[in-house]
């Protein structure tokens, strides 16, 4: 609040009038007291002087500065998890500042990451101040999940889908949702994405795809056959996971090292114990050699036994 008068005659009356406050006392005195509404502007300050004789003198005009800080934290932001946000209430004043913050910090800056409204007071070293706030959105981090770590073997696919997202930036150079990959390698890859949300937050993910361990995965191949034994079972040499490698060669010899069996097309020309002549070969153990033509793995070799 500030004190305005006048100096008039002895007994007169003085009539005021305020453009942008408010008179708190001393109304029709030549002094008053006025409350100010704080509105950064030239204010107008008028008064009419009448003397005890009724005359009225002319009205005295005074334009009045009204300064005050401003204080401006921008409008409402938004930022992603982990990613702090930075709110700025440097201003300029013909006065010292002093700045307070929500956790009672009084630098001129404030830096959170957590979702809610901020606000600011700012204060002049003549007492004038101001305030201003802000909401701050905290979005969370897109979550991907591609899944476990696995291993591939031969021709076998393998789709990966990294969800839903406004983009994506695979290990690969794809930019599209999903990714399918193969067992060709010699060597384990890591396989990793990067997705962005409508909110511009990223998300990761990373999945290792192993080298197939060739030597497990026909770790089950069957040692012997029954052909002719009138049941229908087990008369061909049924290799498990041969349709991964569809290039795949099987040799087979007998006891005496001559070759009397060879195919290329090993899923669908599977042996059943004859020669190529198509002779049926007697029981004995045959040796074999599989070539799964994988440039990393040597020709798997054994015995398969015919029983008759």
């Amino acid at each position: 609040m500030e004190s305005y008068g006048v100096q008039g005659f002895l007994n007169s009356v003085y009539f005021w009038e305020v453009d942008g406050g408010t008179i708190v006392s001393g109304q029709n005195n030549d002094t008053i007291v006025l409350r100010w509404d704080y509105s950064r502007r030239n204010h107008v300050l008028t008064v009419t002087e009448e003397t005890e004789f009724g005359c009225f003198g002319i009205p005295v005009e005074a334009s009045i500065a009204v300064n005050a800080p401003v204080a401006d934290i921008g409008d409402n932001e938004e930022v992603c998890q982990d990613e702090p946000y930075t709110f700025d209430a440097t201003t300029d004043y013909y006065n010292a500042i002093t700045y307070l913050w929500p956790d009672s910090s009084t630098g001129s800056t404030y830096a959170t990451s957590t979702s809610g409204y901020v606000w600011v007071q700012i204060t002049g070293a003549d007492g004038c101040a101001d305030y201003d706030s802000a909401f701050l959105t905290v979005h969370p981090l897109p979550v991907v999940d591609l899944g476990k770590d696995t291993a591939l073997c031969g021709t076998a696919l393998l789709t990966v889908d990294a969800g839903s997202f406004a983009s994506y930036d695979w290990s690969n150079n794809s930019i599209s949702p999903t990714v399918t990959v193969d067992g060709n390698r010699q060597e384990n890859e890591v396989l990793w994405v990067e997705v962005t949300d409508n909110n511009g937050c990223i998300g990761s993910d990373t999945l290792v795809l192993e080298v197939c361990d060739i030597y497990l995965l026909f770790a089950g191949i069957p040692n012997t056959i029954t052909p002719g034994d009138r049941n229908g079972q087990n008369d061909r040499w049924i290799i498990p996971n041969i349709d991964l490698f569809p290039e795949a060669v099987l040799e087979i010899y007998d006891r005496w090292g001559r070759l009397i069996f060879r195919t290329d097309d090993v899923f669908n020309n599977p042996w059943n114990g004859e020669s190529m002549s198509g002779k049926e070969m007697p029981m004995d153990a045959y040796y074999f050699v599989l070539d799964l033509k994988a440039s990393h793995v040597a020709p798997l070799t054994g015995y398969v036994n015919v029983i008759r």
